[in-house]
C-alpha cells in the first residue's frame, strides 16, 4: 500500500495557483452551498463554524448572515485567510482530525473536506459532539463519475485524477453517494440530502476548474504510467473548447440536527 499523505503534503496551500484554482471553486459552487444555508435560520448571534475554509467566501457569508464575530473560519492552512480577520471573523489553525473542539455552535459546514480524510465517518461525528442542541452539521461531499464522460480522454484523466488521490491522499471519491447515512450514524436528526451536476462545458468555470484539479496529480501521473501527456494535454483542450460537454462531476449536500 502507498504511503497517504495529508492534504498539505500533496498541494502546495499556499501557491498562487491553488489560490486561483480555490477562487474557481468558491465561483462554481457558493451559489449552491449559499442556497441550502438559507433552510438553517441563521440570524444575527448564530455561532458558525467553517471548517476547512478554504479563501473564505462561505466565512464572509455567514458574516454576514450571522455576524463577523460569531463565525469561526478554520484551516489547516491559513494562507488565503487573513482577510478575514479584518472583517471581525476569528480565524484558526485547527485540524479537524486531531484538535480539540474550537466551541460550541449552532452550524457547522465543511465543504470537499470529509472527501479527503481516511477517518471521515469518526471526524464527522467529532464535528457533530461540537454543536449546540437543535444546531445543524452541513457537509458538502463529491462523487466522480468518469464512466459519464462524453469522451475518452476526460474519462481517462479523470479517472486518474480519482486514482491518484485515493492512494495519495485518502480521497474517497464515491463516499458522498451515501449521504446522509452517516449523519444518521452519528445521532443527528432531519438528515437530508440534495444532489447538484453541473454541466462542465469547454472554457466554464467547471471545466477550469477539473483542469486545475487534474494538473495536481499531473506529474505523479505521467511519471508512474498511470497516463500520458499527450492523454492529459488531450484532456485540456477539451476542457478548453466550447465544442465539449460534459457531467462527470456530483456535489452532495447533506445536513443533520443534533437532539
Amino acid at each position: 500500500m502507498p504511503q497517504v499523505l495529508g492534504w498539505n503534503d500533496f498541494v502546495d496551500t499556499e501557491a498562487q495557483e491553488e489560490y486561483r484554482r480555490l477562487h474557481l471553486l468558491e465561483r462554481i459552487f457558493d451559489p449552491f452551498t449559499f442556497r441550502n444555508l438559507d433552510r438553517f435560520g441563521l440570524r444575527t448571534g448564530s455561532r458558525c463554524l467553517e471548517v476547512g475554509a478554504g479563501a473564505g467566501s462561505v466565512a464572509r457569508h455567514l458574516a454576514e448572515l450571522a455576524g463577523p464575530e460569531q463565525v469561526t473560519a478554520t484551516d489547516v492552512s491559513l494562507a488565503f485567510l487573513t482577510p478575514l480577520t479584518e472583517l471581525g471573523i476569528q480565524v484558526r489553525q485547527h485540524d479537524v482530525t486531531t484538535d480539540g473542539p474550537p466551541g460550541e455552535f449552532d452550524l457547522i459546514h465543511a465543504r470537499f473536506v470529509l472527501d479527503h480524510l481516511r477517518d471521515r465517518e469518526a471526524v464527522l461525528a467529532r464535528m457533530a459532539s461540537w454543536l449546540r442542541p437543535g444546531g445543524w452539521l452541513f457537509i458538502e461531499s463529491a462523487s466522480t463519475l468518469p464512466e459519464l464522460s462524453s469522451r475518452q480522454a476526460t474519462r481517462r484523466s479523470m479517472e486518474t485524477l480519482s486514482r491518484v488521490m485515493t492512494e495519495q491522499v485518502g480521497t474517497h471519491t464515491t463516499w458522498a453517494r451515501q449521504l446522509p447515512l452517516p449523519l444518521e450514524r452519528a445521532g443527528l436528526l432531519d438528515c437530508d440530502t440534495e444532489g447538484q451536476m453541473l454541466p462542465a462545458r469547454g472554457g466554464s468555470p467547471l471545466a477550469s476548474w477539473l483542469k486545475a484539479t487534474t494538473k495536481l496529480v499531473e506529474a505523479h501521473a505521467v511519471d508512474t504510467g498511470l497516463i500520458t501527456r499527450h492523454e492529459l494535454e488531450e484532456a485540456y483542450e477539451l476542457y478548453e473548447s466550447p465544442d465539449f460537454l460534459d457531467y462527470s462531476w456530483l456535489t452532495i449536500a447533506a445536513w443533520g440536527r443534533r437532539p
